[in-house]
C-alpha cells in the first residue's frame, strides 16, 4: 500500500456554512457521508468515528477536527469524485479538486501520495520532533492537528535543513530556484541566526547524511536526499501560502 501525507489549512466561516451542509445531505457520485460513515462502521471493529462529533467540529471550528476525522472526509471524497474522472486528466481532476476544497474551506497545502515522498518526509519530521517536541492532537501514524506557529518552525528546518543538503551536492539537482525563492530562504537563515540548537540540529544531520550516504532506495534517509529540492520548493511555498491569523492550525494526515 502506498503511503500518503497530506498537510491541510481551513476557513473555518466556508467550512460552517457549506462543507456541514454538503456532509449532511449532498450526494457526490452515488453516497452521502453519512453512508460513507455507516459502511466503514460496518468493516471496521472498535472504531471510535462519530458522524455527530464530525459535523458537531465542522459547524463550530474545523480547525480543530481530530486528524482521523478529517481523513474520513478526504477519504469520502476522493472515493466518490475520482470515478467521475475516469476518462479525463489527473490535471483536470485536481482543479476540481482545488475548486470543491475552496468552496468547502479546505486547502491542501501539499500531497506526499508515494512511500518513497511519505518516508523521506517522515524521516525529516521525525528527526525535527526528537529535538523539538510537538503538542497537538495526535491520529494515525504521523497524523497531528496542531497550532500553525509550531507548524511553520518545523517548516523553516526544512527550509534549512533541504537547502543545506543541495549545497552539499550529494546528489545533482536540476531545477533551479527562482529570485522570490531565494529571498524566501535567505529570510529564515536570518530569523534562525539566534536558534543555535537548531544550527546544531542541521549541522549534525548533515554530518550523518554526508558520512553514511549511498544509493539504496531502501534507506529513508537517502531518500530524503533525493527529494531535498522538491520538499524545499514546496515548504517555500507553504511558508508564503499559510497567514497564522487567518490559519491559525494545521492538520498533517499520514496513512499507508
Amino acid at each position: 500500500m502506498e503511503r500518503n501525507i497530506t498537510i491541510y489549512m481551513f476557513d473555518s466561516t466556508k467550512a460552517a456554512r457549506n462543507l456541514y451542509k454538503d456532509l449532511q445531505h449532498r450526494i457526490y457520485y452515488t453516497s452521502t457521508f453519512k453512508n460513507h460513515i455507516e459502511e466503514y462502521e460496518k468493516h471496521v471493529e472498535n472504531n471510535n468515528v462519530s458522524l455527530d462529533r464530525i459535523l458537531e467540529c465542522v459547524k463550530n471550528d474545523i480547525n480543530m477536527m481530530h486528524p482521523n476525522d478529517l481523513y474520513e472526509i478526504t477519504h469520502f471524497f476522493k472515493d466518490q469524485i475520482h470515478p467521475l474522472f475516469s476518462n479525463d486528466s489527473v490535471k483536470a481532476r485536481e482543479e476540481y479538486f482545488k475548486t470543491l476544497y475552496d468552496y468547502l474551506g479546505i486547502t491542501k497545502l501539499y500531497e506526499l501520495d508515494t512511500i518513497n515522498t511519505g518516508k523521506a518526509y517522515g524521516y525529516l519530521y521525525e528527526t525535527y520532533v526528537d529535538y523539538f517536541p510537538l503538542s497537538g492532537i495526535q491520529g494515525k501514524n504521523l497524523s497531528i492537528n496542531i497550532p500553525t506557529e509550531d507548524f511553520l518552525h518545523f517548516n523553516d528546518f526544512l527550509i534549512l535543513m533541504t537547502q543545506k543538503i543541495i549545497k552539499s551536492q550529494l546528489y545533482d539537482y536540476h531545477d533551479e530556484l527562482t529570485e522570490e525563492e531565494k529571498h524566501i530562504i535567505q529570510t529564515v537563515q536570518s530569523q534562525s541566526l539566534q536558534n543555535i540548537k537548531l544550527s546544531e540540529i542541521i549541522e549534525e544531520e548533515m554530518k550523518f547524511l554526508a558520512k553514511v550516504f549511498y544509493p539504496d532506495d531502501r534507506q529513508d534517509f537517502v531518500q530524503t536526499v533525493y527529494h531535498a529540492h522538491s520538499f524545499l520548493k514546496q515548504s517555500i511555498a507553504m511558508k508564503s501560502m499559510i497567514d497564522i491569523q487567518k490559519n491559525p492550525r494545521i492538520i498533517v494526515v499520514d496513512t499507508y
